[in-house]
């Protein structure tokens, strides 16, 4: 069970990670995405009838995430969140308000930008999209300057 512990190198997830975007492209003309999933998935359970493969994929996801995890013996569930708990304090009450508004953030961010972080850095990019262009370097600007923000208010240099 220890090579479950390890997680893949690079040089195998990232061709593993090409090779599912071209054949999803190439058997069904789809992009690879996880917003799409997540977006079928809210529809499916409105009411919309059957679900369709991008519902089967995310359920997948969380799945498989939980599989690895539990045979991998690295999942022990806490409310502890490190840095986070650093910065907005142990409350789960604050924490649940601010994960919230963070995880609605995301969500109407990906829904604005038409894709998610992997849909326009992973497909849009290896399509040539101008619109996943600018998008993914949106989500790397962000996410550097988040840190920046994020480790001058906790005191530590990045």
């Amino acid at each position: 069970m220890e090579v479950l512990i390890a997680r893949a190198p690079w040089y195998v997830a990232g061709p593993v990670i090409g090779i599912l975007v071209t054949l999803l492209l190439w058997v069904a003309n789809k992009p690879f995405g996880a917003l799409g999933g997540y977006i079928e998935l809210t529809e499916w359970a409105r009411g919309r009838p059957g679900p369709g493969w991008r519902v089967y994929f995310t359920l997948g996801v969380v799945g498989g995430g939980l599989l690895s995890a539990l045979a991998g013996g690295g999942w022990h569930a806490t409310f502890a969140y490190g840095s986070f708990d650093q910065l907005f304090g142990t409350s789960l009450l604050v924490k649940a308000v601010v994960l919230v508004a963070a995880g609605a953030l995301m969500g109407a961010g990906g829904r604005l930008a038409g894709g998610c972080t992997s849909g326009h850095g992973v497909c849009g990019m290896s399509f040539g999209s101008p619109a996943s262009l600018v998008s993914t370097a949106t989500f790397m600007a962000t996410a550097i300057g988040a840190a920046h923000v994020i480790a001058w208010l906790l005191g530590r240099g990045v």
